[in-house]
């Protein structure tokens, strides 16, 4: 689903005038303590509404260590905009090889450009995990924030002149919740698209897809170059050609990750979760 929306015009203004003829990209700075410090306000739920995600009598001694990580450490934010900074780097490279239009950056959401760290916080301290359930309706709130650097970085893209392509596993029925929520804290795309019921959680068709889809918008093959995700099957295989062979895999070996493909830390659930405790 192709999508292009208007930046907030303090932050369009920067942009136009920045452009790829002068090779210069917005700062990346980003306020951590002021996210650690900044309380997140839990929103009510409906009249009459059960099973929410938000937890009626909370106990917060019960949320995880790697959640409150998460949430409330300088290590994490800066962790998040590092790996932001070295994909800005990449960005500027692709921007002089390839020129305006004819790159793109693909990006999963959650956790990756969302941060949806309120909603497992309100779990835990329910002592309750993940359920279909609850997460819709957390994705109805349109209450996640920003990850720290991510808002920047597609800023810069855009800039640069490359193409954004938010690939995410929500549901493709709440594309346009996903994509208001993307433009409230600030994040620019291109395109963006979630996964339809009953086909392959493997990102491999709906990044192809992308790449149709922006070709027809621009009316010329844009090449995928960059890769940003929270897990690796955020990430791609590929041939020598740069040709998308298969999503990665924790039986793989990472290669290209701190190059052209980037890990933003996650420490609540993906496939390394299933590997084997040494």
């Amino acid at each position: 689903m192709l999508r292009q929306w208007k930046a907030p015009a303090t932050i369009l203004a920067v942009a136009l005038f920045i452009t790829p003829a002068n090779a210069k990209s917005m700062a990346q700075s980003y306020d951590c303590q002021a996210r650690i410090s900044r309380p997140q306000t839990v929103s009510p739920p409906e009249p009459g509404e059960t099973d929410t995600w938000q937890c009626a009598t909370p106990d917060y001694t019960k949320v995880s260590l790697g959640l409150h990580w998460f949430r409330d450490s300088l290590e994490y934010c800066r962790a998040a905009m590092s790996a932001y900074q070295s994909a800005t780097r990449a960005a500027h490279q692709a921007a002089a090889k390839y020129g305006r239009n004819r790159w793109i950056v693909f990006m999963d959401a959650d956790e990756t450009v969302l941060d949806n760290s309120l909603y497992t916080h309100e779990r835990e301290a329910c002592g309750s995990e993940y359920s279909s359930t609850t997460w819709e309706k957390w994705v109805k709130a349109e209450d996640a924030r920003d990850i720290p650097g991510a808002g920047a970085f597609t800023q810069n893209v855009h800039a640069l002149g490359g193409l954004v392509a938010i690939v995410t596993n929500r549901d493709t029925a709440d594309d346009a919740i996903t994509q208001r929520n993307l433009k409230t804290v600030g994040i620019w795309f291109d395109y963006e698209t979630g996964q339809a019921a009953g086909t392959p959680s493997s990102k491999v068709d709906r990044w192809n897809g992308a790449v149709a889809a922006l070709t027809k918008a621009k009316h010329r093959p844009p090449k995928p170059v960059i890769w940003i995700g929270d897990q690796v099957t955020d990430l791609p295989i590929l041939d020598a050609k740069g040709k998308i062979v298969r999503a990665m895999s924790e039986r793989d070996d990472g290669k290209g990750i701190g190059e052209h493909f980037f890990i933003i830390p996650n420490p609540f659930y993906g496939g390394w979760s299933g590997n084997p405790e040494n």
